[in-house]
């Protein structure tokens, strides 16, 4: 029978999750063994969710919540931070604030597009370790004009600054303006503003850059929305 999804109390998550008896919970939890969502809680009355929250008992897990993934239309001008010392707008005012999602990755301030959010740290790890090579897709708008032979150093491997070699997975014109040219690209490192510093490495000047894909998965929201995936949309992330 599943759990039901109302809040109880630390000490009676303990027991229904069947660790110890609700009268004994109350000494752990006071004793400072227990965590909710990485945080250590020494208040047994403290009200939970054990659908939403994870508590762990001396480092041993007893619920972990279910995972949730969110796709954010992340708009320019917003900051991937929780907080912000200069008062800048965050990410973090765009999505639900009651579920604990964290972001996967980052885009900065001036980047626009698909960005990630779950509550599920593996997962975050997954989708962000290089070794797993899931691709993210890139829309640089860079001023002037850029030869193809220019973009081929992006294959090649490019020094970004301080000996750091980096690499484009695929990247191609999409089509050139009078004054700018629009090139698609994908990378799947996600260094800090990688993408702008490669151009940089070139000689160009990103004007404006976005974020269409994270692996098959494509942004599909208007410009500041979100919605949740499914679980076969997050495969689709590794495919």
């Amino acid at each position: 029978m599943p759990l039901k999804r109302d809040k109880v109390s630390l000490a009676r998550a303990l027991s229904k999750l069947g660790y110890t008896s609700r009268a004994k919970a109350g000494s752990y939890i006071r004793s400072g063994k227990v965590t909710v969502n990485g945080k250590t809680v020494t208040d047994p009355a403290t009200l939970v969710d054990i659908g939403k929250d994870s508590i762990e008992v001396n480092e041993k897990i007893l619920a972990r919540p279910n995972t949730i993934v969110v796709m954010l239309h992340k708009p320019r001008g917003y900051v991937t931070t929780s907080s912000d010392e200069l008062s800048r707008k965050t990410v973090y005012e765009l999505v639900p604030n009651d579920l604990h999602l964290f972001a996967v990755g980052r885009l900065d301030m001036d980047t626009s597009g698909l960005l990630l959010f779950t509550n599920d740290g593996n997962l975050q790890n997954k989708i962000t370790s290089p070794e797993k090579n899931v691709s993210k897709t890139y829309l640089a708008t860079v001023t002037g004009k850029v030869s193809a032979y220019k973009l081929d150093k992006f294959h090649r491997g490019i020094d970004i600054g301080t000996g750091t070699i980096v690499k484009a997975d695929e990247c191609r014109i999409v089509s050139t303006e009078p004054s700018s040219t629009n090139v698609e690209l994908k990378i799947h490192e996600g260094k800090n503003r990688q993408v702008r510093k490669m151009f940089e490495a070139i000689g160009k000047k990103v004007a404006r850059l976005h974020r269409s894909a994270i692996g098959k998965l494509e942004l599909d929201v208007p410009e500041g929305s979100w919605r949740t995936l499914s679980e076969n949309e997050i495969e689709t992330i590794f495919r």
